[in-house]
């Protein structure tokens, strides 16, 4: 049974887990922000510490629920998950790859991830997946068993071959 294409449930994984960073990057910014530049702009309200303490957020908001669980909230929901394209599960290492990628895959709001996913073919694999070796997939789904090898030739056609 081939692997169902998933991307229409990636999208909406995506928006999800966008807007659960939203909320939670909303509470943390209202806890950390300087309020004492009040009417200020965002720039002048967050410290270099600040942005820092807000990228760690989101880097361990994905990073760790697909190192722990294969999932983020967003993919939880719309039941998919990571694994490597072997089908094993997707250790600290690859979900870090993924996760560090990430930065490029969502410039110009994640077109640059659509666009690679579209130009992978089948694989729909954004560069996150293509450099750590993963693919997402959907949950309960059992990817397509790999074609039996071919048989070894006989002694018969490899005497043959050689004989040429």
């Amino acid at each position: 049974m081939a692997q169902p294409d998933v991307l229409g449930r990636r999208i909406g994984a995506a928006i999800i887990d966008i807007g659960i960073i939203v909320v939670l990057l909303l509470l943390v910014g209202s806890v950390i922000a300087n309020d004492l530049a009040p009417g200020a702009p965002d720039s002048e309200r967050f410290g270099d510490r600040d942005r820092l303490v807000i990228l760690v957020i989101v880097f361990a908001y994905y990073w760790i629920p697909e190192m722990l669980w294969a999932q983020t909230p967003g993919k939880r929901v719309l039941d998919l998950r990571v694994e490597r394209i072997d089908g094993t599960k997707a250790g600290a290492g690859a979900t870090f790859v993924r996760t560090l990628l990430r930065i490029v895959d969502g410039l110009f709001a994640y077109v640059v991830g659509l666009v690679v996913i579209l130009a992978t073919g089948e694989r729909r694999a954004r560069l996150g997946d293509l450099a750590a070796k993963t693919r997402v997939v959907a949950v309960g789904e059992r990817p397509a068993e790999p074609p039996p090898p071919p048989p070894p030739p006989s002694d018969e056609e490899v005497l043959s071959q050689i004989m040429r």
